[in-house]
């Protein structure tokens, strides 16, 4: 007989469908950012009485202030999914005998998890499609850094071996017909003027950025890192003559910084 003071456990009634559970891994995920953990903070800890939409302006404010103050003064600071990871400079080429020990290397900073990569959980992509945006982001980055990221590098990167990554980076390259900068490649890539140049041009005709990336074949991430940071050049170059003093507020290389310099129109 049963007992009649025994308490069930309540039944879970949540929707179990695919899209509901992606829904609410995706939110799970969001929620661990330091923006909504501030959000958070002023409506239920701090008394604020003003509405979400106000807490939302005052935190995106805040963050936008810490950021500017310590992000470029102290390149140790990190944003949240972000790591530094020692590459090969660009100009660093090997050669019979030298080893790894023996190569200069540079701190990168690279997003292992990135805000686009937070909303590609509501989709969600198939693993292969994550793992070659990945491959195309953190090889970019490293670049636009003046390093270079090997095979090794992207296979300990993506917890596989050096085969399978080398494998991503071919059917990327083939899929959108163009050469990732890896260590590998970066000699025939030279300057890496082209596709900024391309780009950029775009940008100052008044192509939107979805156009840019289908004119130029080149994803959302990677158009708007180059618009930012070109912007972020321009406007340095306008108060500031010293290269060294441009390439420590931006983070970029000062190789990078001229190629940017050198994409400015001539009565900049």
């Amino acid at each position: 007989m049963i007992n009649q003071n025994l308490k069930f456990i309540p039944r879970d009634t949540r929707d179990h469908s695919k899209e509901s559970i992606t829904e609410r891994r995706y939110q799970r995920m969001k929620g661990k950012s330091l923006k909504n953990i501030l959000i958070n903070r002023f409506l239920h800890h701090y008394g604020y009485d003003k509405g979400i939409v106000n807490a939302r302006a005052i935190v995106d404010d805040i963050l936008l202030l810490v950021e500017t103050f310590y992000r470029y003064s102290d390149n140790s600071f990190l944003k949240q999914g972000q790591m530094v990871w020692h590459a090969v400079p660009i100009d660093e080429f090997p050669a019979k005998g030298k080893s790894m020990e023996q190569t200069k290397l540079i701190p990168v900073v690279l997003d292992i998890i990135s805000d686009s990569d937070i909303e590609d959980m509501r989709k969600p992509l198939h693993h292969r499609e994550v793992r070659l945006k990945r491959v195309e982001r953190w090889t970019n980055q490293a670049y636009d850094q003046g390093g270079t990221l090997s095979q090794l590098d992207l296979a300990v990167l993506l917890s596989v071996n050096e085969f399978t990554a080398g494998n991503y980076v071919r059917e990327y390259q083939s899929l959108y017909n163009k050469k990732l900068p890896t260590r590998g490649n970066v000699q025939l890539i030279g300057s890496g003027q082209t596709h900024k140049r391309e780009i950029l041009t775009d940008y100052l005709n008044g192509y939107l950025v979805p156009s840019i990336c289908q004119r130029t074949n080149h994803s959302k991430d990677s158009v708007e890192r180059y618009i930012r940071d070109y912007e972020a050049v321009k406007m340095l170059a306008s108060k500031f003559d010293d290269i060294n003093t441009i390439s420590l507020v931006t983070r970029l290389s000062k190789s990078v910084v001229n190629q940017y310099l050198d994409l400015l129109p001539a009565d900049q």
